[in-house]
């Protein structure tokens, strides 16, 4: 399939409105005219540019000692169309947690960024969600694994930019014996022009159908398969993954490599390798990604390029293509 975003609309963020002097209200639309070409079918469409526009709110309260109360909730919502009716939910959880924060870390717990997603993710470069969701080429359980429900995650301090984040899924799923559904592992370091970062997931198998997958996956029932083969709803799924990124004076170069275990044929790996180079106020991107099963069952390879200009902090309009 062969999509070319001929016409980006512009994403406008709206601008940070303290309502307290600790609490903030923000917010992202993103709409898109998208063009399709696969072949049979030849589509114009508006749509979400970067998978989902939203809105939330964020804050926190010193409780001294240099200790603090955080919290965030996060909505995505439907801004290309809007819902069909009026009996349809047109907002859709994206985070929702409550922590504390201080020199030992943070501690956290609801639903919350992945720790895998914020290791391994470097190459989600591209504005266009048709083009970024699927460069992890495992359809939900990827790097695209942006954000885990039902999880109690610690996030230690930056020490001279190496930082660790251990978060665990716990949805009373009925197979699970030790009380753990899913767990997500990351190391990071960040500092200067080098970003690297190495993740691991784990996903218990289970006897009722699909029941922890929505969770690990991102809490919005995404099926987990792999192109077009079910992964067994009673493996136990194990994925690490290697990601980095390094900038050099207008440019960067961004790489991801991902191993997964799915206890059958249809085990594969991943990689991707992208490029942005900056002009003022001008972006331009380019991504390769690939992947297969360990059976050749599946062989899949992308290419996405892409140009942004930025007309102020808030606001951009784009131009992507990905085959």
């Amino acid at each position: 399939m062969k999509k070319l975003l001929s016409i980006a609309i512009a994403a406008a963020v709206a601008a940070p409105m303290a309502v307290s002097a600790d609490t903030t209200i923000y917010g992202l639309i993103d709409n898109a005219l998208v063009h399709t070409d696969s072949g049979a079918t030849d589509s114009w469409d508006v749509q979400q540019g970067n998978g989902s526009s939203r809105f939330g709110v964020k804050g926190s309260e010193d409780l001294g000692n240099g200790m603090k109360a955080i919290f965030q909730y996060e909505w995505g919502t439907n801004t290309s169309e809007g819902p069909s009716s009026a009996t349809t939910n047109p907002f859709w959880n994206r985070l929702a947690y409550v922590g504390l924060a201080g020199n030992f870390g943070t501690v956290a717990i609801g639903r919350q960024w992945n720790p895998y997603y914020g290791a391994v993710g470097k190459d989600n470069i591209m504005n266009y969600g048709g083009s970024h969701n699927t460069y992890s080429y495992w359809n939900g359980n990827g790097a695209s694994t942006y954000r885990v429900g039902n999880a109690l995650a610690y996030m230690s301090p930056n020490m001279s930019g190496f930082s660790a984040q251990f978060a665990v899924i716990a949805d009373a799923a009925a197979n699970t014996d030790d009380g753990a559904d899913g767990i997500a592992f990351a190391v990071k370091y960040d500092n200067g022009p080098l970003n690297v970062g190495l993740g691991y997931t784990a996903l218990e198998g289970t006897t009722a159908t699909a029941a922890v997958t929505p969770n690990l996956v991102n809490g919005d029932g995404i099926a987990n398969t792999i192109g077009s083969e079910a992964v067994a709803a009673t493996a136990d799924i194990d994925q690490w993954g290697l990601g980095a990124k390094y900038n050099f004076g207008n440019f960067a170069i961004v790489g991801r490599y991902e191993n997964v275990d799915t206890g059958a044929s249809n085990d594969y790996e991943t990689f991707a390798l992208g490029a942005e180079a900056y002009f003022g106020n001008n972006t331009l991107r380019v991504i390769y990604a690939e992947g297969e099963t360990d059976n050749k069952s599946v062989d899949k390879e992308q290419f996405g390029l892409g140009i942004q200009h930025n007309f102020s902090k808030r606001t951009r309009v784009y131009a992507e293509y990905n085959n």
